[in-house]
């Protein structure tokens, strides 16, 4: 259970205490009943009216994509999901695309959880710089065609992706894992149960030392106290366009919680530069909201 959950489950508790125990012989109310309680914390009141929290986010990112129409024009979205929780708020007008390399995040701990540390040289190139030769090795090593995405496919539901289907070279026509569509509210979903699972800690502390190949998005993020985890991705929107599409697969880390975010801009340039401008100021919205934010924890 989280400690989102348990904050309800806290104040569900007083409430129905003071009725409980409130019961005796019927006399008069004393001038103060009822009692005037105290403002419930911030982060409470917020998950108590979730759906006035979704508003007020909704309505500043729209404000953000306003903002950058003249200057990095294209389409962007972002979904967020609390660590150890499934409800995703999605913003922005960008709603899927292709992983590209965010897949090499559960196709590591795929390939982990099958060979252990004899993948690890692997893993640090395919994450840290992204390296798609270790990549390939990584997918391979768990038999290729329908044994990796069977492997990988495992993986996403585990980590509460019930939707997501894995492209291969067993497609017809035979296609590639980088291929593969991944809705952000699928990919945040998987992202906020990837701290919850065996083996995953090897996987996040790498996303934690990304190269400079990776540094966008909430990969800058200096918010005191946060510490954040990252995989990148980028390439063709489609096989027959030359535009990219820039995505970002990332958790954040507070010491009030997590927070799991999937962003990923198209710009109209078709430049991966202004992709990761775009994530960027993507990046930055999401600093300046994160106290307003909800967290969790496994």
């Amino acid at each position: 259970m989280t400690r989102v959950k348990w904050i309800v489950g806290v104040v569900s508790m007083t409430v129905v205490c003071g009725v409980v125990f409130g019961g005796g012989p019927a006399a008069a109310s004393p001038s103060w009943w009822p009692p005037q309680l105290p403002p419930l914390p911030p982060e409470v009141s917020r998950l108590l009216d979730p759906a006035g929290m979704d508003k007020k986010l909704t309505k500043s990112f729209a404000s953000l994509q306003k903002s950058m129409r003249k200057s990095l024009p294209g389409k962007v979205g972002l979904a967020v999901v609390p660590v150890g929780s499934d409800r995703a708020v999605t913003m922005g007008d960008l709603k899927s695309g292709r992983a590209w390399s965010t897949l090499k995040v559960p196709v590591s701990l795929a390939a982990q959880r099958m060979h252990g540390y004899r993948v690890a040289a692997m893993e640090d190139k395919a994450i840290i710089f992204s390296d798609n030769d270790a990549a390939g090795e990584l997918w391979g090593s768990l038999g290729g065609g329908p044994a990796s995405v069977a492997a990988v496919t495992n993986i996403l539901r585990e980590g509460h992706d019930t939707r997501t289907r894995v492209s291969s070279e067993a497609d017809s026509p035979p296609s590639y894992p980088g291929y593969t569509p991944w809705a952000l509210s699928d990919q945040a979903r998987f992202g906020a149960h990837l701290p919850c699972m065996s083996g995953a800690e090897d996987i996040i502390r790498l996303m934690s030392h990304v190269a400079a190949n990776q540094q966008w998005g909430i990969a800058t993020m200096r918010s005191r106290g946060a510490v954040t985890a990252v995989k990148g991705g980028w390439g063709p929107v489609t096989s027959d366009s030359g535009g990219y599409i820039v995505r970002q697969l990332g958790i954040v880390t507070t010491n009030r919680g997590q927070l799991a975010v999937s962003m990923a801009a198209v710009p109209r340039s078709g430049a991966f530069g202004d992709g990761t401008k775009m994530l960027d100021k993507v990046g930055g919205w999401l600093e300046r909201n994160l106290a307003g934010l909800p967290l969790g924890r496994c």
